[in-house]
């Protein structure tokens, strides 16, 4: 049979970075600012970062409430939420049509809305109904607006709810989303996990139409990774499929629990909008890269095209680092457990995500430190899974050189179980921005399957955002 790679987080379209780099004079538009809240905004960012990366005492339900919150909120966190679910949108099967209707629950800003707006441009001609459940309507009716002056005319109809998860609604979601929402709900959680995963994906399926899918989107980091895979039993548990990111329906080789690596994927800032790295800096919040766990899912009654019964489908999780014996590795995923992928000569490793479909390996040769099976990526011209994207050159500022640097690899010296304790531990302690459309999204740097290594480019003692 023959090699194929697939991406799962393509790079942007010339579309799709131009509108994130004009999405700055959107914002001037559709939720302008008073003069003091414009100069002291990255101070204001600042706090509400502290707020949500903290113990969240001095967070209050209705924080976007507060002007100078929502102002920080729609500056900095939202955009960044953009840049992150518009890299996973471009490349799901979204399977939509006219009078579909999408239930956004946790909604916020519209964050969803506006991110399939902008990437998906097949579905922009779709008379589609979006209902957007939160329960801040100040936020969602920002949102709206920012929405409406993105898309201008757009035939999606916009249909804002007050309320959350238990919330009766008429109408059947063809695609039920639910973006950052988990991460607030297992927060201080006291009912057992395994327990309320039952409980919580009873209720998500009860919302679905006949042949409604569901998406979960989640912070990169190991609580929410763990959540993800136990919600990913229960589903299979009764029968459900999962269309990504698995490439198969058995048990999850990294499960979050204990100090075992959790599935989550980090793809980095270099074409993220000039104007929001610079904002970042400012506050003291660059970032090198960006996470995100997520799970899609179909009901039991869907009938799924099967797959290759000849093809071998191994998802590459984490980014590539150098190996003891030569060449570089990546940890992955598939049907074997966990998986480590190693280039060696010409072969090359793929980006986190992407997705390899090869004959199965007859080897059965294992790593002593991580017990993962080994695998030689063969060599392929062909393995490229980018096409050449069309990003505008960003500025020459020495800041953003430094980001955009090669991060320095480092020789694999311990099991991926051993390093994500290290990396979890790590992530306790420093002050990483949690982006939620509700509380933020959590971003650490390098926050790969090996655990958090250190980069070259942080010289200068700042902690990363």
């Amino acid at each position: 049979m023959s090699i194929k790679v697939s991406a799962l987080f393509p790079l942007a379209s010339q579309q799709t970075v131009d509108m994130l780099e004009s999405y700055k004079k959107i914002l001037g538009k559709a939720a302008p600012m008073r003069t003091r809240h414009l100069d002291e905004l990255h101070y204001s960012i600042r706090d509400l970062s502290r707020m949500l990366t903290g113990d969240r005492a001095d967070l209050t339900n209705d924080y976007m409430g507060d002007p100078r919150s929502l102002n920080a909120y729609l500056r900095y966190f939202l955009p960044w939420n953009l840049y992150r679910l518009t890299r996973l949108l471009a490349s799901l099967e979204i399977k939509l049509h006219d009078d579909s209707i999408i239930v956004d629950l946790g909604a916020g800003p519209l964050t969803f809305a506006q991110a399939l707006w902008i990437s998906r441009p097949d579905l922009r001609g779709k008379k589609l109904t979006i209902i957007n459940v939160d329960r801040t309507p100040k936020v969602m009716k920002q949102g709206q607006a920012i929405f409406n002056e993105l898309a201008g005319k757009s035939p999606w109809k916009i249909v804002n709810v007050k309320g959350g998860i238990t919330t009766k609604l008429r109408e059947k979601a063809d695609l039920l989303v639910s973006a950052n929402m988990v991460n607030e709900i297992i927060m201080g959680l006291r009912t057992p996990l395994g327990l309320w995963a039952e409980k919580f994906c009873h209720q998500l399926g009860k919302m679905l139409a006949k042949n409604g899918r569901l998406l979960l989107i989640e912070p990169g980091v190991r609580h929410c990774g763990r959540a993800i895979s136990v919600m990913r039993n229960e589903f299979l548990q009764n029968g459900w499929s999962i269309l990504a990111p698995c490439p198969h329906s058995g048990e999850c080789p990294m499960p979050g629990e204990h100090g075992t690596p959790w599935c989550h994927f980090n793809f980095n800032t270099t074409h993220a909008p000039q104007w929001l790295q610079e904002l970042s800096a400012r506050c003291g919040l660059e970032k090198d890269n960006v996470s995100l766990t997520f799970l899609y899912a179909a009901q039991p009654h869907e009938e799924i095209p099967a797959k290759d019964e000849n093809a071998f489908a191994v998802r590459a999780v984490s980014e590539s680092f150098k190996v003891e014996t030569g060449g570089y590795g990546q940890y992955a995923c598939s049907e074997k457990g966990l998986t480590l992928l190693v280039a060696k000569g010409e072969a090359r490793n793929l980006f986190p995500g992407g997705l390899l479909s090869m004959p199965e390996p007859e080897t059965n040769e294992r790593d002593e430190k991580s017990g993962a099976l080994i695998i030689d990526i063969p060599v392929k011209s062909s393995f490229n899974e980018h096409k050449k994207p069309y990003h505008k050159k960003p500025s020459s500022t020495k800041t953003h050189a430094e980001r955009s640097a090669k991060p320095e690899r480092r020789v694999k010296d311990s099991a991926p179980e051993k390093d994500n304790r290290r990396a979890d531990n790590k992530n306790r302690r420093k002050n990483t921005d949690n982006d939620n459309d509700n509380s933020g999204w959590s971003t650490s740097r390098n926050e790969a399957l090996r655990g958090g290594r250190r980069d070259s480019r942080n010289r200068g003692g700042k902690k990363k955002g």
